[in-house]
C-alpha cells in the first residue's frame, strides 16, 4: 500500500500497488481517480497492508507514466490550472450566474477539464458547459460541492494555527450543532466557533462525546448546592480543573467537585436553588444569549436532511433526469 498526492496542497490517498511496479517516495504514478485517470507522486514507501485495511477495497495503481507525459502534467498543472478559474469567471458573469468557482483540475489523458463550485441556489450551467468547452477545447464537467468540501480543497490554517482539518485528514464531514459548543461551555461567539468555511468548526465533535459522559457526574446548572452554612446555586463546573462554580448574591465560589460532592450527598436530586430561596434565588443569575444571537448561531449549523436533498434537487442543470446519489455533472464537447 503506498499514499499518493496528486496536488501539491492536496492530501494524500491510499492506494494498493500492482506487482511488478517498481516505485520509491517520490515517484510519479498514475491512479484511478473517480471515472478518470490522473498522475501523483508517492509521499510514503511501500508498505504491507495492514489487517485493518485488508477488508477494504481500495484502488490500484495502473502503471508508471513516462517522462514526457510527467512533463506535460507539470507543464499544464503550472500553466493551465492556476488561470482556469479567471477565464472560467469571465463566463460565469457574462450568464450572470450566482456560483463560487473553487478549483479546477485538467486530466489530459481524457482531454477534460473538471472545475468545481459552490452555490446556495439552483443553478442551470448548460450553456455555461458549451462556453467553458469552447474555450479550453477541451470536455467540461462542473461539479457542485458544499463550503466545508470547498474549504479542505483551498486549504487554509484555523484558528489553531494549524491547517485545516478538512484538508489533512479528514475524511467526512459530521453534523456539528449549537448543542456541541454549549455542552463544552463555549462562548457562543460565532468568530470563535465557525471556521473558514463560515460553518461550525469541526472539532467541536473531536470532545464533545466526552464533555457529554463527564456531565453525568456533575450538578444541574440552576439547582441549589450546601456549602458550609449557606445555600448556594450551581451557575458552573469546569470538567477539566473538576471544579463546580456556586453563587449567592455577588458571591462566586468555585471548589472541587469531590468537595462538593462530599457536602452535598445528595446532589443528584437537589432541588432548584429558586425553589429553596423564594424570589431572591434568582439574584446574580447569568441571562440567557438573546434570540438574535441564538438564530445567528443556528444559521452556522449544517443544513437538515430535508435542506440537503432540497439543495442536491437543484443542483442538476436536468432536473427531469436527476439521479439520486449520484453527483451532478454537465459534459460538453
Amino acid at each position: 500500500m503506498v499514499q499518493v498526492r496528486l496536488r501539491e496542497g492536496q492530501k494524500p490517498r491510499r492506494y494498493v500497488l500492482s506487482e511488478g511496479l517498481e516505485v520509491q517516495q517520490g515517484s510519479w504514478v498514475v491512479v484511478p481517480v473517480e471515472e478518470d485517470e490522473d498522475l501523483g507522486t508517492l509521499v510514503s514507501r511501500p508498505v504491507p497492508i495492514s489487517e485493518i485495511w485488508e477488508e477494504i477495497e481500495l484502488p490500484r495503481v495502473i502503471g508508471i507514466p513516462g517522462s514526457e507525459e510527467i512533463q506535460k502534467a507539470q507543464t499544464l498543472r503550472q500553466e493551465r490550472e492556476p488561470h482556469a478559474i479567471g477565464q472560467a469567471y469571465e463566463k460565469v458573469r457574462h450568464h450572470n450566474l450566482d456560483i463560487k468557482l473553487v478549483s479546477a483540475f485538467y486530466f489530459f489523458r481524457s482531454n477534460k477539464m473538471k472545475i468545481y463550485f459552490s452555490s446556495d441556489n439552483r443553478v442551470d450551467f448548460r450553456e455555461l458547459v458549451k462556453d467553458l468547452a469552447h474555450l479550453f477545447h477541451a470536455r467540461i464537467e462542473l461539479r457542485q460541492i458544499g463550503v466545508r468540501d470547498a474549504a479542505g480543497m483551498v486549504g487554509g490554517f484555523g484558528l489553531c494555527g494549524q491547517e485545516l482539518c478538512c484538508s489533512r485528514f479528514l475524511k467526512g464531514f459530521d453534523p456539528i450543532t449549537i448543542k456541541m459548543a454549549k455542552d463544552q461551555n463555549l462562548a457562543l461567539n460565532p468568530s470563535k466557533i465557525s471556521g473558514c468555511c463560515g460553518r461550525l468548526l469541526c472539532c467541536l465533535k473531536y470532545e464533545h462525546q466526552n464533555y457529554v459522559d463527564s456531565q453525568r457526574h456533575y450538578p444541574r446548572m440552576g439547582t441549589a448546592g450546601r456549602q458550609g452554612d449557606r445555600n448556594y446555586k450551581v451557575i458552573g463546573y469546569n470538567i477539566i480543573k473538576e471544579s463546580v462554580s456556586l453563587q449567592v448574591e455577588n458571591q462566586i465560589l468555585e471548589i472541587p467537585l469531590e468537595e462538593f460532592k462530599r457536602s452535598n450527598p445528595d446532589w443528584r436530586n437537589a432541588p432548584r436553588f429558586s425553589q429553596m430561596s423564594g424570589p431572591q434565588g434568582n439574584a446574580g443569575r447569568s441571562e440567557a444569549p438573546g434570540s438574535d444571537l441564538e438564530e445567528s448561531l443556528v444559521e452556522l449549523e449544517d443544513p437538515s436532511n430535508e435542506d440537503i436533498r432540497s439543495l442536491e434537487e437543484g443542483r442538476s442543470s436536468r432536473p427531469q433526469n436527476h439521479r439520486k446519489h449520484k453527483p451532478p455533472r454537465s459534459e460538453g464537447q
